[in-house]
């Protein structure tokens, strides 16, 4: 696994190396990428972060402040290291907590330019995210879900799907506010 593009590109990541983490390729993150225009921008949100892949490939192309969240202490830990090995600690918040927790307690001042949902496939809960999170998303907003390939995400207020795409055995929807 290792960052894809932007100025850290080809810069190796650590894993969690934990069966209840699953790591995103770097094809399906290269494709996520590329169909959100390459640049990044902006605050971004990555919840469920595991190693952090997504949000660190965010930050190498261009995004200013990462909040990285899992419930998982290790996964947390890896993140913080890999922004560590980047030299990005800077543009790092790492918090150690429930994702219902997180969403609970955002403030209301902030404002994600861009998202990634990268929960359990068991969970199925991308849809009750993207109602809560509406309020903290700037104006257009891109928000990226990764679902099992037979998870059928909807229709929800306020956003327009702007893309769907099979990768294996997982669902990338990306859903513009």
């Amino acid at each position: 696994m290792r960052i894809v593009g932007g100025k850290h590109r080809g810069r190796n990541l650590l894993r969690v190396n934990k069966p209840t983490t699953r790591e995103t390729s770097d094809f399906v993150k290269e494709s996520v990428f590329g169909i959100l225009g390459g640049r990044t921008p902006g605050i971004v949100l990555d919840l469920f972060a595991g190693a952090g892949s997504y949000g660190l490939e965010a930050i190498s192309r261009g995004a200013s402040l990462l909040y990285a969240v899992d419930s998982d202490i290790a996964a947390i830990l890896t993140v913080v290291e890999n922004a560590k090995n980047m030299g990005e600690t800077d543009k790092l918040k790492a918090l150690h907590r429930p994702y219902d927790r997180f969403l609970n307690k955002l403030n209301k001042d902030v404002r994600f330019d861009l998202v990634f949902l990268d929960p359990p496939y068991f969970m199925n809960i991308c849809e009750d995210i993207l109602i809560k999170l509406y309020a903290f998303l700037s104006p257009s907003a891109k928000v990226v879900c990764e679902t099992n390939k037979f998870t059928e995400l909807g229709d929800v207020a306020g956003y327009t799907k702007i893309k769907e795409r099979v990768y294996g055995r997982k669902k990338i929807t990306i859903y513009q506010k």
